[in-house]
């Protein structure tokens, strides 16, 4: 089995695995199941009917009306009667029996003080805790969360194939072009790995690479699959750096957010904090860009608007507070609510380097004082569609704080999907998340596998068929 089936098989994989575990139709059938099964029965409609006449001046202990055809019994009252003789009240909750020797509902009443005796409607709802009803809501939550996976991987194959499409086309060009892999292929082929912004290294790294491996051949399969496992391999860390986040469960996992303004900073922030919070985890906002105008009330916006106040929000008391202020407060307020994240916004004014030093380090102070581990991530904000500015941008923040992973914005307004293995190789940061939209779902856990594979399979799935 060669490397592309090899990749090929380890993402169909994981797909079915997310399949597995929240197969839409299967959800679909136990919604209706648990539905049928929440359905309470209601009482037959009582009307209103006159008591019958007293004998010797004592009343009837049961009030009979003729009980009502099942057409109404969706309802949602019923009217207990009771005669309006002084001496007899409702003192308890009534008892509906059916009378044995007719299809009559009987309504017993007790006798009790002198009140006067009232009409009353009584709401007949289902159990508040109905095991039932959990279940119903829980599975509806599944199919909800099955429904906009469905939409998010759609969005993620879309943004990868607007990526690779000019990468695909060129490809496909150099195999019909040539019918040797000579120097002369591997010329057009170093241009062609340029275009997608990867980096001149990486792309030397790639083609000698290759020519160790291929020497002459005329079997272009066999070059493409190569292409793959290099392009693969030239991402993996020779220190095994970790592209996932660092989520821990059961600890207060601290993320600062850094990125210049323009970026999509702020809107990746509120997108992690929806994130985790779709999760079940309790999450924190700390707004902590008291320098940028209208910073807080963005946050404050996508809180209130678009995160549904899934997430709560901490801000300075007044206006361009002290940020480390602000995130002491947020640290504190988080260990009392006992949350599971807390994300911390900052300032990108990278244009002034000495003051956001001074202001980083001083966070990080604050952060120590809690945890001398955190913030267990620093994630940088790039904007894909920048190209070689965003590896730029990650060389120079990375001058004034140590980055721990990358957030790559607008990845579906892109048609240069190599900036991902450039800033690996450059600069040893491997992408942690990737922006595939303007919704606040649209947001993805980087995986390599995948990201090859969308990068390559505009021209491997050709060879295919």
């Amino acid at each position: 089995m060669g490397f592309w089936s090899k990749l090929k098989e380890k993402v169909s994989k994981k797909d079915n695995i997310v399949d597995d575990k929240l197969d839409k139709q299967a959800i679909e059938k136990k919604v209706k199941s648990l539905s049928d099964e929440s359905e309470i029965k209601k009482p037959p409609h009582i009307e209103e009917c006159e008591p019958p006449t007293p004998e010797f001046g004592i009343p009837p202990k049961k009030v009979i009306c003729p009980a009502k055809p099942k057409s109404i019994l969706d309802k949602e009252t019923v009217t207990e009667i009771t005669p309006s003789y002084d001496s007899i009240i409702l003192d308890t909750a009534p008892t509906y029996q059916l009378d044995e020797n007719s299809s009559n509902l009987v309504l017993e009443v007790q006798d009790s003080s002198n009140k006067p005796a009232e009409f009353e409607e009584t709401q007949f709802n289902e159990p508040r805790f109905s095991p039932t009803k959990k279940a119903l809501k829980k599975t509806q939550r599944d199919l909800k969360r099955k429904q906009k996976e469905a939409v998010k991987k759609e969005k993620a194959e879309k943004a990868m194939l607007k990526s690779a499409l000019d990468f695909s086309k060129d490809i496909k060009k150099l195999s019909k072009k040539y019918k040797e892999a000579d120097d002369e292929f591997f010329e057009d082929l170093e241009e062609v790995l340029i275009k997608t912004d990867m980096g001149m290294k990486m792309v030397l790294q790639i083609s000698k690479a290759m020519q160790k491996r291929v020497k002459k051949t005329t079997d272009f399969n066999e070059i493409k699959e190569l292409l793959i496992e290099e392009l693969y391999e030239a991402y993996l860390d020779k220190d095994k750096k970790p592209y996932y986040l660092n989520f821990v469960e059961g600890r207060l996992n601290i993320f600062m957010v850094v990125g210049v303004n323009g970026t999509g900073k702020t809107t990746s922030l509120s997108k992690i904090a929806n994130f985790y919070a779709e999760q079940g985890y309790k999450v924190l906002i700390a707004a902590g860009d008291t320098f940028r105008a209208g910073a807080v009330e963005q946050l404050e916006e996508w809180v209130k608007t678009r995160l549904d106040n899934k997430v709560d929000l901490i801000k300075g008391k007044k206006a361009h507070q002290d940020p480390s202020s602000v995130i002491f407060d947020a640290i504190e307020q988080a260990q009392v609510g006992k949350y599971d994240l807390l994300l911390i916004d900052t300032a990108g004014r990278l244009q002034n380097k000495v003051n956001l030093m001074k202001e980083l380090e001083k966070m990080h102070q604050i952060v120590h004082r809690f945890d001398k581990a955190a913030p267990h991530e620093l994630l940088l904000v790039i904007d894909a569609t920048t190209g070689q500015n965003g590896v730029i941008q990650a060389q120079q923040f990375g001058e004034v704080t140590k980055v721990s992973g990358i957030v790559l914005t607008k990845m579906d307004g892109t048609s240069k999907g190599g900036i991902a293995l450039a800033i690996k190789d450059q600069l040893n940061i491997p992408v942690k998340l990737m922006g595939i939209g303007e919704q606040v779902d649209d947001i993805i856990e980087f995986d390599l596998e995948k990201y090859i594979y969308g990068l390559v399979a505009g021209f491997m799935e050709e060879t295919e068929e």
